[in-house]
């Protein structure tokens, strides 16, 4: 055996141990860029958890880099080029506002969306898949009389969010074919949101009414002047509104995870909707007592009860 031949029989061992005790790490599946809408709204927070956790779960390597910058159009599309920046592979926008404003800076890059109001309708088109967080709702609104028997709605809206918007549209006409009168307040400037001649306010999923904060002042004046309240994103009936409807944040966050690691598998988006219809209802039952309403039986039979 040559001198050579005895230093490579002497060091493969090594190598062996050397990699048994410290493996090297595997490479990164890619760069993964997120835009939430907002800071401290749970709704998203629940979302994000879960992709996250089941991304882990399926073993997609990947880095998560968020962006939560302020509410506004502008801010969106700051964070959008942000994420550029760091050669994002794939960018995941939650709601379709924001998604519009990924479109609008990084087009070429796949797009993922969650809980998109009617993403078809906002325009959300090319290079991108998602999971949609559309449902009917007239049902929201029928329960909501039900519990209040209100005759003026006040529907809290942003007109910068195109989702916002359409989901008002949606809220109005039902509550009008039920014998309503609606009255539509732009929420740009919170410190200026009047209640007052309302029966009942539904709060959409506007980004900048939606953090803990906001909803809380919200919360306040409906309370003090006895004005019942729904939402449309999950868990604001554990902050105080009396009864809201929305799609599943954690089941939405796992089935965008399959969709993020396909895509950084290297399969298509393009024209990929994947429709999740595990919708759900819940009813503050202290809110009610507070506000002296009783709920139905029929509506605690099908909704989580939150006390």
């Amino acid at each position: 055996m040559t001198a050579r031949n005895r230093y490579a029989g002497a060091l493969l061992p090594a190598l062996f141990f050397i990699l048994v005790l410290f493996p090297p790490a595997l490479a990164s599946a890619g760069t993964v860029g997120v835009l939430m809408p907002g800071r401290d709204i749970p709704y998203y927070e629940a979302l994000h958890k879960a992709m996250t956790t089941h991304l882990q779960e399926l073993s997609a390597d990947a880095e998560i880099l968020l962006q939560r910058p302020a509410p506004a159009w502008m801010a969106w599309k700051n964070a959008t080029r942000k994420l550029v920046v760091f050669d994002s592979e794939v960018i995941v926008a939650y709601g379709s506002s924001t998604a519009l404003a990924v479109i609008s800076e990084a087009e070429a890059i796949p797009l993922v969306y969650c809980a998109a109001y009617d993403p078809v309708g906002c325009g959300i088109g090319s290079h991108t898949a998602g999971v949609e967080g559309t449902f009917d709702l007239a049902g929201l609104i029928k329960n909501l009389k039900k519990i209040s028997h209100f005759k003026k709605l006040a529907i809290l809206y942003s007109h910068e969010e195109p989702d916002s918007g359409r989901e008002m549209d949606a809220a109005k006409s039902a509550a009008e074919e039920g014998g309503a009168t609606v009255r539509e307040i732009e929420t740009h400037d919170l410190e200026k949101i009047d209640l007052s001649g309302s029966d009942a306010v539904l709060i959409t999923s506007a980004a900048n009414i939606n953090s803990r904060s906001a909803l809380k002042k919200i919360l306040a004046q409906a309370e003090s002047k006895k004005i019942a309240t729904a939402a449309l994103l999950g868990l604001t009936c554990e902050q105080g509104v009396l009864i809201s409807r929305y799609v599943d944040p954690v089941a939405q966050g796992r089935e965008a995870a399959k969709i993020i690691a396909r895509v950084l598998e290297g399969a298509p988006v393009s024209g990929a909707t994947e429709l999740k219809t595990s919708v759900e209802t819940a009813i503050n039952i202290s809110t009610a007592k507070k506000l002296g309403l009783s709920v139905p039986f029929e509506l605690l039979g099908s909704a989580k009860v939150v006390k």
